[in-house]
């Protein structure tokens, strides 16, 4: 008489290929995931980097020559306050976009920089009380610096600087370094007048 069916041995050694099968499978797996995470991670990261650069961009594309007043209404003659203090960047821009008011679309805009972050404040163009938006832009954003001037070679700190004139409204150059996610940014941004 002749017996069918599989001795303990071939069991044993079918278990242990399904074992090894799925242990390789899982780690395969579980790698495709991590990287899958990493590459959400960095394409969100590089995402919000672009938004901040490109809303920066497009507020300097929209300035317009506007002197501002301050908080108590004085004239302050100029159209653009930059500085490496917490509120970096000053100016009015015309804003195509916002129409949550049914007066003038000039907004002054506000980028602030404190606690490593970047944000982005619109108010009226002479009411700085009157707040419209205010939006984060960057976060964990480290060594942020600008410098201002109308040559590259020839940049200050803050503007206006000494050299201001009235004629001039805004620097032809803002030269912005920071450090975002370990990396290293340089920018040269430029009004158009």
């Amino acid at each position: 008489m002749i017996r069918k069916g599989f001795t303990l041995l071939e069991v044993l050694i079918a278990l242990l290929v399904a074992a090894l099968i799925s242990i390789m499978s899982f780690d395969f797996l579980s790698n495709t995931i991590f990287l899958k995470e990493r590459v959400d991670t960095s394409i969100e990261r590089d995402s919000k980097h672009s938004r901040a650069i490109h809303a920066l961009r497009l507020d300097m594309m929209q300035a317009v020559p506007y002197k501002m007043k301050d908080q108590n209404f004085n004239n302050l003659n100029v159209s653009l306050i930059g500085s490496n203090s917490e509120r970096i960047l000053t100016f009015v821009s015309l804003n195509t976009n916002d129409l949550t008011l049914t007066g003038s679309n000039l907004r002054r805009v506000i980028y602030i920089y404190k606690d490593n972050k970047l944000s982005r404040k619109t108010t009226l163009a002479n009411n700085e009380n009157v707040v419209i938006s205010e939006n984060l832009l960057l976060d964990n954003i480290e060594n942020l610096n600008l410098r201002f001037g109308d040559e590259l070679s020839d940049l200050s700190d803050y503007y206006p600087d000494a050299q201001y004139s009235e004629n001039i409204n805004f620097p032809s150059y803002i030269y912005i370094s920071y450090e975002f996610q370990n990396e290293k940014f340089q920018q040269v941004l430029g009004f158009f007048k």
